[in-house]
């Protein structure tokens, strides 16, 4: 019985496709004549051509026609014959004349090489380069010219940390004119020159004047001609550290250009002297923090720099002069600075209690005060210290006992002791703030 249905069937459907023909296929029904309902199905309505150009000459009765090709080129020419070789006719049904067309929209694709990306304006696009690293800007910046317009764009570029880093010659000057203030290097290996010969040539170059307002060049490994260079293009420096540097003449007097210079930290630097120092201060008179630690000063360079030393001068760190600083240095020096807030003359091996009778008697704003393994000073001196009535800190590491210091807390309730185990004087950072220098951060 099954066979005998399926036989049936495919019978059906043979008799059903002879008798099918070729035609326009519409909606039928309501559907089809209802414009708003095919526009929400995304379809539309295709006139009629003999609605639109009139009625249309009566084809020819054969199933092939010909064209007539003479007006085209050979090759087109050939290419119609194919055509109209392989082409048959469908006669039209007249049921069909009320009929039309209905067919779905095609979609339209974006345009070859069309950057729907390039179409924001430059301040979005640099909103989102703000959130991406140094490294990934800079490989923005080959996709193309506008990208590498404004991948070194100086908004982008005012903070940078390259600390502990080993910079190819050329790099930290491609940072420089790119518009950097806030630039830390500590610990950085700086390849010299600063900037690339393919560089200098370039007219809008000369003369460079960078922005750099904060540079921490703590602890860095670079040739002092590399340090010459990078400080002659820099005119507007605020902070600066050049911790365990190697300095001559040239670097002091291009460092002395930056008339604005408050804080200066030359901690542990080779081959300073006092004319150098002379230099920097006649210059720089803005000077509030100042920090010559270790830096082997002689007896004759203390004598002639106490003098000259800025009267802005409100910290001051001469730690290191074991031999060297006197009672008669901090006379001089108290006179010159009576506005020190904070003064650290640790390792001071010759001091005696008299320096610290003139700090008493001149200083009468000071904060904090350090007397660190200053040995030839009696205990009984410090005792003193309870009528500053400014005094908040006091650091005596390496010579009192425990059972000294807190004998001597117990005198000075006010005063804390032995706080500060390192002087922050001038430093870019202290303890393990490493993403910040002075204060600012370094790091996006």
């Amino acid at each position: 019985m099954d066979l005998v249905t399926q036989t049936g069937k495919r019978s059906y459907d043979k008799e059903n496709s002879k008798n099918m023909k070729c035609s326009r296929w519409s909606l039928g029904g309501d559907v089809g004549t209802n414009p708003p309902l095919l526009a929400d199905m995304g379809l539309s309505i295709l006139q009629d051509e003999e609605a639109v150009a009139g009625p249309s000459p009566t084809p020819p009765t054969s199933q092939t026609h010909t064209t007539d090709t003479s007006h085209l080129p050979k090759v087109l020419q050939h290419i119609n014959q194919n055509i109209a070789r392989n082409a048959t006719v469908v006669p039209d049904d007249p049921t069909d004349e009320e009929e039309f067309f209905v067919y779905k929209r095609r979609r339209i694709d974006s345009i070859a090489g069309d950057d729907r990306f390039n179409r924001l304006s430059d301040e979005l696009i640099l909103a989102v380069f703000r959130w991406l690293p140094k490294f990934m800007l800079a490989r923005c910046a080959q996709v193309s010219r506008r990208w590498k317009r404004l991948a070194f764009d100086e908004t982008l570029w005012r903070r940078l940390d390259l600390g502990s880093k080993t910079l190819k010659p050329g790099v930290v000057g491609r940072v420089i004119l790119r518009g950097c203030s806030v630039l830390r290097l500590a610990k950085a290996e700086v390849g010299c020159p600063i900037f690339s010969p393919q560089l200098q040539h370039l007219p809008s170059l000369s003369p460079v004047r960078s922005r750099l307002q904060y540079l921490d060049l703590s602890m860095a490994a670079l040739q002092p001609q590399a340090l010459e260079e990078l400080l002659s293009v820099c005119y507007d420096l605020k902070k600066l550290s050049l911790e365990h540097c190697t300095l001559n003449a040239s670097i002091c007097s291009h460092l002395a250009k930056n008339t604005n210079l408050d804080t200066l930290n030359l901690a542990m630097c080779y081959g300073l002297n006092h004319a150098m120092l002379v230099t920097i201060f006649t210059q720089c008179k803005k000077l509030q923090s100042l920090n010559l630690a270790w830096t082997g000063l002689s007896s004759e360079d203390l004598r002639i720099i106490c003098r000259r030393f800025p009267p802005s001068l409100e910290r001051l760190n001469l730690s290191g002069c074991r031999s060297t600083l006197t009672d008669a240095h901090v006379r001089v020096l108290v006179e010159q600075c009576p506005g020190l807030v904070e003064l650290d003359v640790s390792d001071g091996t010759h001091l005696t209690a008299a320096a610290v009778s003139t700090i008493i008697k001149q200083l009468h704003h000071a904060e904090y005060l350090a007397f660190s393994r200053c040995y030839t000073i009696q205990p009984d001196a410090y005792l003193e210290l309870k009528v500053m009535p400014n005094l908040l800190y006091l650091d005596v590491y390496g010579i009192l006992s425990e059972t000294a210091v807190s004998t001597l807390q117990e005198s000075l309730p006010q005063i804390k002791i032995n706080k500060y185990l390192f002087s922050s004087v001038a430093r870019p950072t202290v303890g393990i703030r490493r993403t910040s220098v002075w204060g600012l951060r370094v790091r996006d």
